[in-house]
């Protein structure tokens, strides 16, 4: 597992970093595009594992929104009308085609969370490349999610003793959740003198600690949607890391918050 590991983050690091750096604006967001379209399908996959008609439903709001999530370097008014646009296809998706309505509507739950967990979340690396030193605060937030998972993962199985919400995730442990947080002001204090060295120590130490607190929320919550359906990972397509959904949980919302925070 360990070797799986290693092995796909030293091929995917520099590639990502390439992209992130080099690549044109359309090859970005069709990166993005592409995660959020893989992360849809796995999680309508394990939420509707026996109903093909609502994983095409979520499939086509997904994009809608996606589409409208792109088409402009910053949210605005496309994005607000296709949320309004999927809460009315939903409903619509209920009342003229589930005749088990009930179940329709926990259904219609369950497909928005999905939804807007992929389709409006990740598009949030987009608009942050367009943000002054875009490229820089991606990588900030990244480092800091791969940061925090490397330290939970090996802090975790080499100190962890107390369980942190085992209910949940049985794994994880209270040791493990503070080599995250350390990590993460580690690597905060490593973007502040390689990659934004304009910013105060203050901001990146709070955005660094903020992140890690959210970033294993966002952890969490994932693994709440995986014991919910029944399943250990979200995938398989990175081989020791799971599925894409597996690999972006703990950046979801940091992310969301380092755009609203540079674009404000």
């Amino acid at each position: 597992m360990l070797r799986a590991r290693l092995a796909t983050a030293a091929v995917a690091i520099p590639a990502l970093l390439a992209l992130i750096f080099l690549a044109p604006t359309w090859a970005w967001g069709l990166l993005v595009v592409t995660v959020s379209i893989l992360g849809l399908f796995e999680y309508l996959w394990l939420a509707f594992p026996a109903r093909v008609d609502t994983r095409i439903v979520g499939l086509v709001l997904g994009a809608v929104v996606i589409a409208a999530a792109l088409s402009a370097p910053v949210p605005g008014f496309q994005v607000t009308a296709s949320l309004a646009l999927l809460v009315a296809a939903g409903l619509a998706y209920v009342v003229l085609w589930r005749p088990d309505f009930e179940h329709g509507l926990a259904d219609l739950g369950l497909l928005l969370i999905g939804v807007l967990y992929t389709a409006f979340l990740l598009p949030h690396f987009y608009w942050l490349r367009h943000q002054h030193d875009g490229s820089q605060w991606i990588t900030f937030v990244i480092a800091i999610g791969m940061a925090g998972d490397s330290a939970g993962y090996f802090v975790g199985h080499a100190l962890g003793r107390h369980k942190l919400v085992p209910r949940i995730s049985p794994g994880k442990t209270v040791e493990g959740a503070l080599g995250i947080v350390f990590a993460s002001l580690v690597a905060g204090v490593a973007a502040k003198l390689i990659l934004l060295p304009d910013r105060t120590w203050g901001e990146m130490l709070a955005l660094a600690l903020t992140m890690a607190v959210i970033g294993q929320i966002g952890d969490l919550g994932e693994s709440v949607m995986k014991r919910t359906f029944g399943a250990k990972e979200s995938g398989r397509i990175f081989p020791g890391h799971g599925g894409v959904l597996d690999r972006i949980d703990s950046l979801l919302f940091p992310v969301t918050l380092v755009y609203y925070y540079v674009a404000r």
